[in-house]
């Protein structure tokens, strides 16, 4: 009998890769989503002679919503649902809660779950962020190399006071969301085990392509912002930053819920650096990307040079988890094209 994977947040950007590579692997999968909606939008993104192995639970705030019923016959989870938005009025309610009480609401049931059947649930792998690794305070530090026992050092009351701070709010959201999963494990002694999966921007095409504004997710917004900016545009934001592919990301979940589970551990993910003026290089050079998003993407400073930032060290990912990665040139094609698409529907729209 194949086994069973809950995946939280199921018509995520991340979550449908995970999806599409459990149901590649034989799994069967159970999605939480919010509506009807919702389910239909991930089904887009499977193969029709695979969608009789994928179920679904509404779940419609992950913040007070029991996942114990969800759980039934369950083999393992994927906790991927967590707040993320470009804008912020109410920073414990946009992103504290929903992130943290989220993640406990999982675990708590699947300590529960576990109790009235004895370790069923074997792993728990919950989606975190370089985020809740980086100190920010501390700059560039181009002599630095982060590793997982790096931690973020904002606080629940850092995340309080970031009103209008949308960035500040997020990483407080998910350093407190990924302490408090490690802290119920010190305190409760579950019989499953966890990894933490830890990335920077992620980029790359959605599973199930593009079809409306909406389906943006907040990475690749910036990118859709650059390449529908007016060709003679200013690129302003000159820096550095390391990125990674959803395909990537997705595998590296996949991975944690198979390899080395009876040890938890935190797994840091990154591929090469990005910069805006990086991006708008790829697209005027490549021999993919049509000439109509060259004409509407600014040129700025052909291949400039920018200052050296830290380092991400994610070899544990690699040599645990068999993680490689994509190049950003063919992520960025790959999203580019998508990108096309939607001009299509929204000019006909």
């Amino acid at each position: 009998m194949s086994k069973s994977i809950l995946v939280t947040g199921a018509n995520s950007f991340i979550g449908g890769w995970i999806i599409k590579y459990l149901l590649d692997k034989g799994y069967n999968v159970r999605g939480t989503v919010r509506s009807q909606a919702k389910e239909s939008r991930v089904l887009d993104g499977i193969p029709s002679d695979q969608q009789c192995r994928i179920s679904f639970v509404h779940i419609n705030d992950i913040t007070t919503d029991s996942f114990y019923e969800a759980l039934h016959d369950i083999d393992g989870i994927i906790h991927v649902a967590s707040p993320v938005h470009l804008t912020v009025t109410d920073p414990e309610k946009d992103f504290l809660l929903p992130a943290i009480n989220g993640t406990i609401n999982v675990l708590h049931a699947a300590h529960k779950y576990n109790q009235n059947h004895p370790k069923k649930i074997k792993r728990v792998v919950i989606t975190s962020s370089f985020a809740a690794v980086n100190d920010a305070s501390k700059g560039v530090r181009s002599d630095y190399s982060y590793t997982e026992k790096d931690w973020c050092p904002l606080t629940y009351a850092d995340g309080l006071t970031a009103k209008n701070d949308h960035l500040t709010a997020y990483r407080a959201s998910k350093t407190c969301a990924e302490r408090a999963a490690w802290e119920f494990l010190d305190k409760e002694k579950p019989s499953f085990t966890i990894a933490t999966i830890c990335a920077p921007m992620v980029f790359g095409p959605r599973i199930n392509g593009l079809q409306s504004l909406d389906d943006m997710n907040s990475s690749n917004s910036f990118l859709w912002l650059l390449i529908t900016s007016s060709k003679d545009a200013q690129i302003s934001d000159r820096k550095l930053r390391f990125q990674v592919d959803v395909r990537d990301v997705a595998y590296t979940h996949v991975e944690a819920l198979e390899r080395c589970t009876d040890t938890c551990q935190r797994y840091l993910i990154a591929a090469e650096t990005w910069s805006h003026q990086a991006i708008a290089d790829i697209v005027h050079q490549s021999l993919v990307i049509p000439d109509s998003i060259k004409n509407t993407t600014p040129i700025g400073i052909e291949d400039e040079k920018l200052p050296h930032i830290y380092n991400i060290d994610s070899s544990r990912a690699q040599n645990e988890l068999g993680v490689t990665y994509i190049p950003l040139k063919m992520t960025i094609e790959d999203l580019i094209l998508q990108f096309l698409k939607l001009k299509e529907i929204l000019a006909q729209a």
